[in-house]
């Protein structure tokens, strides 16, 4: 009776053998047929739920056949599973001991150094997260290089963020692509596909991959709308900022966004009306009524515009920003003593703020007025922020409007220098230059402030400066 119930249990284990040798090939190696069984109940258990069980019996069926790599491997899998990371590591090192080929070791460590990755403080620890992020990679591609992972889209998206991470953005677009072909309706896979898109210098790609699902779910508009305004599609941008808005209808960044972005647009009207309605929904957000006053002011509106920002800015006496934009809606105004007022006001609740200090400074310089003050004004500037190029660039305009060309010369140069692109600096160089005979250099300037920055010069003056300074050397 004895001998009978054995040789049943024998045939039992040999049979729970020979199916696992079919179902899993890897393991038709191994010898012990107490290990295969041992390894089908921690299939078992786990499914039921009994990690803990899971994990005794494969300890078991590493005990009866410790070469076996698949073994190992199964641990680290379980392991993972567990979130018990290092001891899942460790099995998993420990099957690629056994055999480097293992692909279930390869994905095992390839998701665990992905999750340090994403632990690693980028600014703080760049070559860190550089060293992190490759070994994550070579472990995934390891995994994902074999047919049986290559529908493992949790690999694939893995994959393309690590790339993106080091910079590879080619090929985090092939891999994320491939996880939106298989699961086209995934929000978080189509907005890392369009991060991916965009490091490729591929807003196109981006926008596409976002606009597509928009309508059906506008959980996506804010990063689509970010997008559209990076390509100059303002419109279209703040269509899909209303429509971010359906789904946070309390985003104060929503709101200015899309305001702002009507600004840019030139559409002033709509963008004053959306700032009037956010300061009211939000009267403590100065940005809105500031916002606001301007699309109003340039609308044309220039009365309705000083009535929002007027009290705001009285209300606020310590409010740069505030009282900045009321100063220069008045210079803009041709209302300069205004202006003047404004900053000295500012300057007797924070006299010590570089900003201001430089704000008056050049606004006597510009007016041409009081330029001993000015220049008194724009050094405080500069001593507290030194090599600041706006600061320089006021204390060389100050020291050209007083005739000191070389003194000009010294601050005007290194602010151009700095700020190529900045077209009031561009403009200001190119007087010195003409100033001094150096007539090329001085249209080569201009040309740098006609290609900059459009604010604060007038094109049809540049473009005459230019004319006349060709006149002179051809003659």
């Amino acid at each position: 009776m004895i001998t009978r119930t054995m040789s049943t249990r024998t045939a039992s284990s040999l049979l729970v053998a020979a199916l696992l040798a079919a179902a899993f090939p890897g393991l038709a190696a191994a010898q012990s047929a107490q290990a295969y069984f041992e390894f089908l109940m921690a299939r078992r258990l786990e499914a039921q739920g009994d990690a803990a069980g899971a994990l005794a019996a494969l300890e078991r069926a590493a005990m009866a056949d410790p070469r076996s790599s698949e073994v190992k491997a199964e641990i680290a899998g379980l392991q993972l599973r567990r979130n018990i990371r290092p001891d899942a590591e460790k099995a998993a090192r420990e099957a690629l001991a056994l055999n480097e080929g293992s692909i279930e070791a390869h994905r095992v460590l390839g998701l665990i150094y992905a999750a340090n990755v994403d632990a690693i403080n980028t600014r703080a620890q760049g070559a860190q997260l550089e060293t992190a992020a490759r070994e994550a990679i070579t472990h995934l591609e390891r995994a994902i290089g074999e047919t049986a992972s290559a529908t493992d889209f949790t690999l694939h998206y893995t994959l393309g963020r690590l790339y993106l991470r080091i910079g590879d953005a080619g090929k985090a677009v092939e891999a994320l692509n491939r996880v939106v072909t298989q699961n086209p309706n995934s929000v978080q896979a189509r907005l890392s596909l369009a991060q991916a898109y965009v490091a490729a210098n591929d807003l196109k790609g981006a926008i596409s991959t976002l606009d597509l699902i928009v309508d059906d779910d506008p959980r996506v508009a804010s990063s689509l709308a970010q997008y559209q305004e990076q390509a100059g599609l303002l419109k279209e941008a703040a269509q899909s900022y209303t429509k971010a808005l359906a789904v946070q209808p309390m985003s104060r960044e929503l709101k200015f966004r899309r305001a702002t972005t009507l600004f840019n647009a030139g559409d002033f009207a709509q963008s004053a009306q959306f700032a009037g309605e956010a300061q009211a929904q939000h009267p403590d957000d100065l940005r809105f009524p500031r916002l606001r006053a301007r699309a109003l002011y340039e609308s044309g509106a220039t009365a309705r515009a000083f009535a929002v920002l007027e009290p705001v800015a009285k209300a606020s006496p310590r409010d740069a920003t505030t009282q900045f934009a009321l100063a220069d809606m008045y210079n803009d105004a041709g209302r300069d003593g205004d202006a003047e007022r404004i900053i000295r006001q500012l300057l007797e609740v924070t006299p010590d703020s570089a900003d201001a200090l430089n704000y008056l400074g050049y606004l006597l310089a510009d007016k041409g007025r009081q330029l001993d003050e000015a220049l008194r004004l724009v050094q405080r500037a500069l001593d507290a922020e030194p090599g600041n190029p706006s600061f320089l660039d006021s204390m060389g305009w100050a020291h050209f409007r007083r005739g000191e060309l070389d003194q000009a010369e010294k601050y005007l140069s290194p602010a151009a220098e700095q700020l190529p692109r900045n077209a009031v600096v561009q403009d200001h160089f190119g007087d010195l230059l003409a100033g001094r005979g150096r007539w090329q250099d001085a249209i080569a300037a201009w040309t740098r402030a006609l290609d900059g920055d459009s604010g604060g010069v007038d094109r049809a003056v540049i473009e005459k400066k230019i004319s006349d300074a060709r006149s002179r050397i051809n003659r």
